[in-house]
């Protein structure tokens, strides 16, 4: 039986839909249950892929050729139907993050195995029509594979366009209509079944455009935050949800010395600000400005500010303003200008519309440059040198678009960002950099400390510790942390700046942890002035290490044999790092569960009862199983990578998936014109060439990455197609090339094959994660060679057999 040109479209709109579907619920997981769990979408996803191959594996005569189109359709159908469905529901079940010690309560694991369970209906549904059309016709494994990869290639940049103009609800909404198309597809020739595909389609097209308009569904964070002022806006993108809170009646700061209350009041008239919101947790303040600076030089009073009486009339740049509070800290310390560049369009659109007039026409003053761009990039193509450069507290507590688990890899804190920074600084310059401070255990402090030194020396400084000045504010009473300012000066400190910081640090209530000439008190000093770095680091109790663009998970400050400390949990910076690695956990443990029940447990239990029943070879097992953790151990640390390079993880995602996809599946097209030779030739050059481009990624991609990251945006995609397109193109290859060789020497492993490699791709991924954050990309991309060289070596011996 022949696959026809439309239902190759159904297929591919189905895979569109399908991850569409799984990136947009990444920005929903994000904003609903933390950034954490952006991750639990691909687990979804793949679990209910492999899943659906168990349902073949025990139904065999869906896949008759007299029938299988109809239980296409079907599954079709319902797939449009199940995505609104699913998502309402999933809007309703209880979950609140919130630890025990350092686990989760049983409560939180039930809630969150009562979502796993359903939100992986749709993704069981959408694998079941790619199962059943795999099934039928597995000779044209090679075309329906490249309609797949193909679909789901546009599904990314679709999933974009539907977030920034629908919000989280709404692209969950447009998912279900093209799903539906996909349906219509399928279902044409079928006469009742096209009615209905029909009816879910007008249906699917008003919702979409009754919540557009009326906004029918909300979704909210599931947790409980506290006070949080009234809503009065709310916007999604593909960055992120960003919400404005009705104004506050108070100043903001993010460390001041309450003794200077009374002359910060008298400082300012205007001393009110409106809460700005990044996924509900990530927070901005737009502060209240009418235009005259002296009436916010209470700004000074901050420690962020500290710079800012070290040097006169700086030329500023400001990465992530936010709502612009630190622009204006800068122009009322007497910046001529300040330049200040954010990556997320929304925030700006923000403070220059909806809160222009509150916030002072700020962004729209001749002494303000706004740049949307990432800061990295955009710094590091800039021909300026700037005698201020500063980052106040740029966090990552909202997923990326990748939405890889959104660790907090971060572009800004690693060594070669330092190095960057110290390239553009005047001879004058400064960088300050601003981060919570724990007295006993200041960890966060530390790695900023090592980073930054470490990127001073890369540049050719020879004693870094002559360059470096901390101050802090301890943490206050009925508070965990305190706050932290790290200056590096492209010069050395001279004598007459240490005594102005220790006298400025003195009158405002600040403490001094290290300067050149100064006694070290604390751990920080201690650091700083240590003989050998390399054994304090490995001595510390939390990992210190520098960041670099190989392992940028500056955030992760909890090693794994860290999770049994408690004292951990007190603190909001250590608790994210802890909770991230519970959540990796949890979310493995409820695959590792879901994956026993419903797909290895029925399987074998079905060989031993239904002796009629195939079972596959154990090599095409580890075959199959090998290809699905090495695409994902290849996938998602490139994606990662790659977000430090093209400076937004909307690009990296966007290009990344793109690239990976299209061109697996022209490699996957490609595969269906090798016929009978597919086996010798996959023998004799495929896995060996591809194993070579995976450890030439992982070797010379930094290389090439780092030479080019000053180039143009349209340059920089350019370089990631050409980079992505022989290794992707490679990849497609090996999955058809199995299946259609299973199919001819072993009919009805079919499914068997599908939901092997649906679980390794689980696993990978989670297992992708871990080794990026202790080991780097490059040995994770190793890794995938390993395997792609083991796949390889297996499919020999079973075919020559």
């Amino acid at each position: 039986m022949h696959v026809e040109r439309r239902q190759l479209l159904g297929i591919s709109l189905t895979s569109m839909s399908t991850l569409a579907l799984e990136i947009v619920l990444t920005r929903v997981f994000s904003v609903t249950m933390r950034y954490h769990f952006a991750f639990l979408a691909i687990s979804l996803a793949l679990m209910g892929s492999a899943m659906a191959g168990v349902i073949l594996y025990f139904f065999p005569h869906l896949i008759r050729p007299a029938q299988v189109r109809r239980w296409i359709g079907l599954a079709a159908l319902a797939f449009a139907l199940s995505v609104p469905l699913t998502f309402f529901l999933f809007l309703r079940i209880p979950f609140r993050l919130a630890l025990k010690g350092n686990a989760f309560p049983p409560q939180q694991i039930l809630g969150l195995a009562l979502i796993y369970l359903d939100m992986t209906i749709p993704f069981l549904l959408s694998g079941l029509i790619l199962s059943l059309a795999l099934s039928a016709w597995p000779e044209q494994a090679g075309r329906i594979y490249w309609a797949d990869l193909t679909g789901a290639a546009l599904g990314c940049l679709f999933s974009i366009l539907a977030l920034e103009s629908l919000g989280g609800a709404g692209a969950v909404l447009a998912v279900a209509g093209v799903a539906a198309l996909a349906g219509l597809a399928l279902t044409w020739s079928i006469g009742k079944q096209r009615l209905l595909a029909s009816i879910a389609v007008l249906t699917l097209i008003g919702l979409v455009w009754g919540n557009a308009h009326g906004g029918w569904i909300a979704v909210s964070v599931k947790e409980v935050r506290g006070k949080i002022p009234s809503l009065i806006y709310e916007h999604w993108n593909a960055h992120s949800q960003v919400t404005v809170h009705e104004i506050s009646r108070y100043p903001f700061f993010w460390s001041v010395d309450l003794r200077h209350w009374d002359e910060i009041v008298a400082a300012g008239r205007y001393l009110n600000h409106a809460l700005l919101l990044i996924d509900d947790v990530a927070g901005t303040p737009v502060q209240e400005f009418r235009g005259h600076l002296d009436e916010v030089e209470f700004l000074r009073y901050d420690l962020t500010s500290l710079v800012y009486h070290a040097i006169e009339r700086p030329t500023t740049l400001v990465i992530g303003p936010g709502g612009g509070r630190d622009v204006l800290a800068a122009l009322a310390s007497g910046a001529p200008h300040v330049t200040a560049v954010e990556v997320n369009p929304t925030i700006v659109a923000v403070v220059r519309e909806r809160l222009a007039d509150f916030a002072g026409y700020l962004y729209e003053r001749p002494d303000v440059t706004i740049a949307i761009d990432d800061a990295r990039g955009y710094i590091t193509r800039s021909p300026e040198r700037y005698d201020v450069i500063q980052a106040s507290l740029i966090d990552t507590w909202a997923a990326g678009g990748s939405g890889a688990f959104a660790l907090s890899e971060n572009s800004l804190y690693t060594v070669e960002a330092f190095r960057a920074y110290y390239d553009h600084l005047s001879d004058r310059g400064f960088l300050t950099v601003s981060r919570w401070y724990l007295t006993e255990r200041p960890a966060e402090t530390l790695r900023l400390v090592s980073t930054g030194m470490e990127g001073w020396a890369s540049a050719g400084v020879a004693d870094p510790r002559q360059h470096v000045a901390v101050t802090a504010r301890p943490n206050a009473k009925g508070q965990i942390e305190g706050m932290a300012t790290v200056l590096f000066k492209r010069a050395p400190f001279t004598q007459n700046e240490v005594a102005t910081l220790i006298a400025k640090s003195e009158d405002l209530g600040f403490t001094i942890l290290y300067a050149p000439g100064l006694t070290a008190h604390d751990e920080v000093g201690q650091f700083i002035t240590a003989e050998n770095h390399a054994a304090f680091v490995a001595d510390y109790p939390l990992d210190i290490s520098p960041a670099t663009d190989d392992r940028p998970f500056f955030f992760n400050l909890v090693r794994l044999g860290d999770l049994f400390d408690l004292s951990l949990g007190t603190s909001g910076v250590y608790r994210t790092s802890v909770e991230s690695l519970l959540i990796l956990f949890a979310v493995l443990g409820v695959t590792v569960v879901m994956g026993t029940l419903f797909i290895v447990l029925p399987l074998w239990m079905g060989v031993r009862r239904r002796r009629a029943l195939t079972r596959p070879p154990w090599k095409l097992l580890v075959y199959f199983g090998g290809l699905g953790a090495a695409f994902m151990l290849v996938e998602i640390p490139t994606i990662q990578r790659l977000t430090i390079y093209l400076g937004r993880p909307v690009y990296s995602l966007a290009i990344v998936l793109f690239s990976l996809l299209l061109f697996s599946g022209l490699g996957s097209l490609w595969s269906g014109r090798l016929a009978k030779a597919s086996s010798r030739w996959s023998r004799r050059w495929l896995f060996p060439l591809l194993v070579i481009l995976v450890i030439a990624q992982a070797v010379a991609g930094y290389w090439l990455l780092h030479a080019t990251i000053g180039w143009s945006l349209l340059a920089r995609m350019g370089v990631t197609v050409t980079l992505l397109a022989p290794l992707s193109f490679l990849m497609g290859m090996p999955f058809p090339l199995g299946m259609r060789w299973a199919g001819t020497h072993h009919p009805g492993v079919t499914p068997w094959l599908w939901g092997i490699n649906g679980v390794t791709s689980v696993l990978g991924s989670a297992l992708s994660i871990a080794l990026a954050i202790h080991v780097g990309f490059p040995v994770t991309l190793l890794v995938a060679g390993g395997l792609y060289g083991l796949a390889g070596a297996v499919l020999a011996r079973e075919v020559g057999r």
